[in-house]
């Protein structure tokens, strides 16, 4: 947008990250992606077995047909299919602003979307995340319409995979997010809204019976370093 201070180049970001998935410098962040094998068989005989003890009754009957149907159709080890290294290109670069890191400077909670960069404002989610920033260290709400985000950022043990949309009013008719997410407090970058840059790769948003859901992994700033342009710091 016109006279911003944080200006993402969209293409050279796109270039860069993908360049950068085809390297070997990427391995760390495949092997976060990644589901074990073994995790996936666990998963497998824990809803075959929910399964069979749901099947001798009444009201549960389908429930465990479907999960037993689940497992005969070897659904759980959909992860190993969906290999990140093979379909690199899948994955969505995300520069997001840290809202709350943990007292173990890794865990932290960001605020980003899925939108492209030429779509919206990265000052403007920055100011968004300062906002935000405050309200939870105040700890109370200065209008009815602070509660329900009050709710999800004092709801703030890590969950991983775990992405909440923002609620109105504050997203404003955007598609934010909350995303749990892992970092290196090394890869941020200041910005002059007092709010830091982290850059991500993140799989597509999945539904869930929890709400959605998706990997994200906190990838070297070096990687996006010429396609994000910081003034006033």
């Amino acid at each position: 947008m016109s006279g911003d201070q944080i200006v993402i180049d969209e293409t050279r970001l796109r270039q860069n990250v993908l360049a950068f998935l085809r390297s070997s410098a990427a391995e760390p962040v495949f092997e976060e992606l990644e589901t074990p094998w073994w995790l996936c068989l666990i998963g497998a005989i824990i809803l075959l077995i929910a399964g069979l003890c749901m099947l001798p009754t009444v009201i549960w009957t389908l429930a465990g047909l479907q999960a037993i149907w689940s497992v005969i159709r070897l659904e759980q080890f959909q992860p190993l299919r969906d290999d990140p290294r093979k379909k690199p290109e899948a994955l969505i670069p995300l520069i997001c602003c840290g809202i709350i890191i943990g007292p173990d400077r890794k865990h932290a909670l960001a605020l980003g979307t899925f939108l492209p960069p030429s779509k919206y404002s990265v000052d403007w989610l920055a100011k968004k995340t300062a906002a935000f920033a405050d309200l939870y260290i105040s700890g109370e709400a200065n209008s009815p319409d602070d509660e329900p985000l009050l709710k999800l950022l004092q709801d703030d043990m890590y969950r991983p995979l775990r992405r909440r949309p923002v609620p109105e009013p504050h997203a404003e008719g955007a598609p934010l997010l909350l995303f749990d997410v892992e970092v290196n407090p090394e890869e941020g970058r200041e910005t002059p809204h007092d709010v830091v840059l982290f850059a991500f790769v993140a799989e597509p948003s999945r539904k869930s019976d929890e709400g959605e859901r998706g990997d994200i992994v906190n990838i070297p700033w070096s990687v996006v370093q010429d396609a994000v342009r910081i003034g006033g710091v």
